[in-house]
Formats: C-alpha cells, sequence, structure tokens
C-alpha cells in the first residue's frame, strides 16, 4: 500500500523548520496583540463572494478627499474576517500595503446618508494569500 501523495516527498528537516518558521510568526503575532493591541479588523462582505478584498485608503468628508483606512493605520495587522465569523486571515500591514499599491483602483458610491463615500484599492484574495505564503507580491 502506498500511502504517499504525488509530488510530495515528507522531509523531516524542512517539515521542523516550517513548522518553527510557523510558530514563530504566530508568537510574533501574538507578541504585537500584548504589547499594543494593533490589528485593524474588516468584515468583507464581498471578498469572499469576489475574490477581491477592498481596501479603504481614502474617505469623502464632504469637501475633500482625505487619508484613512489602510493610508492612516497605526495597525501592524490587518485582519480579514469572513461574515459567518467562522474563520479570518491576518497579515502584516506591510504586506498588504505592497499589495495595495499595485492594485486598480475603485471608488465605493454613497450607499446611504450616513456613509461617506470612499476610495480604495481590490486586492484580489489569491494575491494576499500566494504574498503571505511564498513572500511574493503578485498583483500586477
Amino acid at each position: 500500500m502506498n500511502l504517499t501523495s504525488t509530488g510530495y516527498n515528507p522531509d523531516f528537516d524542512l517539515d521542523l523548520r516550517a513548522g518553527a518558521l510557523g510558530e514563530h510568526l504566530v508568537g510574533t503575532f501574538w507578541e504585537d496583540l500584548q504589547r499594543a493591541g494593533t490589528v485593524e479588523v474588516k468584515v468583507d462582505r464581498g471578498a469572499w463572494k469576489t475574490g477581491n478584498h477592498y481596501v479603504e485608503v481614502h474617505q469623502w468628508d464632504g469637501q475633500r478627499w482625505k487619508e484613512s483606512g489602510l493610508s492612516i493605520t497605526k495597525a501592524e495587522w490587518w485582519a480579514v474576517v469572513s461574515p459567518s465569523g467562522k474563520g479570518f486571515m491576518v497579515v502584516k500591514v506591510e504586506l498588504l500595503k505592497e499589495l495595495v499599491k499595485k492594485a486598480p483602483a475603485r471608488t465605493q458610491p454613497i450607499s446611504s446618508p450616513k456613509t461617506n463615500a470612499t476610495s480604495g484599492r481590490l486586492v484580489k484574495m489569491d494575491d494576499l494569500w500566494r504574498a503571505m505564503m511564498y513572500g511574493e507580491n503578485t498583483s500586477e
């Protein structure tokens, strides 16, 4: 009976290093939270349907566009939360800022008198995931 998958060759040393890297990252995340509690949390209802995460960078204040969202966050981490509340993706803000630089611009229309118009970027969830996994800025 062959229990190995095609294309994957288990290697204890590589798996151990990857596990240690993962534990270090999670440890860094928890330390950052304990030190400063700096996580920007966004529930993006459309991201899970469209495959794009809308990242606000400006807001219309009635007279002019001013920086907002990612442009002014003091957070070190950015969380994209599923609307079901069953999961989330957390990335370093510096990585998201790199992806946003190359992402397409989009203006969000005013949906109610209580909501200001915003300007932002659409970051592909696949690009976010790939950059997180491999350290690549894949947005074009």
